[in-house]
């Protein structure tokens, strides 16, 4: 029987446990899936925990992907580049550390929008947030070449951070982000803004959105952000936020399991 579950705080939100629940089912395998809503200065234990057999993999989400790193034996590649960690693996004692937020996010977009996905290196994007979901988003998008990728973010320094070092890309304050959003053909907001039970939050307005455009909130719950209504009033496309989740999350599946899962709209 597999063992997984999902550390961070808060947790309680999370649609994890069904979700690899269906996974679980189309394997005809049995499991559990906890929430784990843990304080950092327990963090420690509760990965010690991980390590001595509690569970054979587990999620990690805010606020804790870049803090649980010294706790974890290794990294893969992507975890490395990132410094953020949203799946971890037990193998023996041994805890391996992945990023699946980025490539699920890719897989997301190329679902819902195949055009758009393909036409990438002529679109410019627009980040709002620099924590370790817009990491995972922004250099799996850097991938692609896009013709434009900003970062913006409240603490200006953590955008630099992301934009460093790329010629197509500069880091912006989020009232130059909401004055210059005319600019962006593609607009993901990456941050924890707008979710329960902080529902009547936005991190900026859409009121300079061109259109055609695709909006997206990795918030998915609620699944209609007050950003993504104001979006749809506009006339964007939307990319919901349970959609890079099932994603995501299939990809940690197959990390834990050897399983492929590939998620169809009827599931999500």
């Amino acid at each position: 029987m597999y063992r997984f579950g999902l550390i961070g705080n808060p947790v309680h939100h999370s649609q994890s446990p069904q979700i690899h629940q269906k996974f679980l089912d189309m394997i005809q395998a049995h499991g559990t899936y906890e929430l784990i809503e843990v304080n950092e200065e327990d963090l420690g234990e509760q990965i010690r925990a991980f390590r001595n057999g509690r569970l054979d993999g587990c999620n990690v989400t805010v606020p804790y992907k870049t803090e649980v790193i010294p706790f974890l034996d290794e990294l893969d590649d992507l975890a490395v580049k990132l410094q953020s960690v949203n799946t971890i693996k037990r193998k023996g004692n041994r805890l391996i550390g992945y990023n699946t937020d980025g490539i699920g996010y890719l897989e997301s977009l190329k679902q819902a929008y195949p055009n758009f996905y393909h036409e990438l290196s002529q679109k410019r994007i627009l980040i709002l947030g620099a924590g370790g979901a817009a990491r995972g988003i922004y250099y799996s998008l850097q991938m692609m070449n896009p013709k434009q990728i900003d970062v913006a973010n409240r603490t200006l320094e953590k955008a630099e951070v992301l934009s460093d070092g790329y010629s197509n890309s500069q880091s912006l304050s989020l009232s130059d982000a909401e004055r210059h959003l005319s600019r962006y053909d593609f607009v993901i907001q990456t941050t924890t803004t707008g979710m329960s039970p902080y529902e009547g939050d936005k991190i900026i307005s859409l009121s300079n959105l061109k259109c055609p455009s695709i909006v997206s909130d990795i918030v998915y719950k609620p699944k209609w952000t007050k950003l993504l209504r104001e979006a749809n009033q506009i006339g964007a496309d939307l990319l919901f936020g349970e959609t890079m989740l099932w994603y995501q999350a299939a990809l940690a599946f197959e990390i834990w399991t050897g399983h492929s899962i590939k998620p169809f709209t009827k599931m999500m």
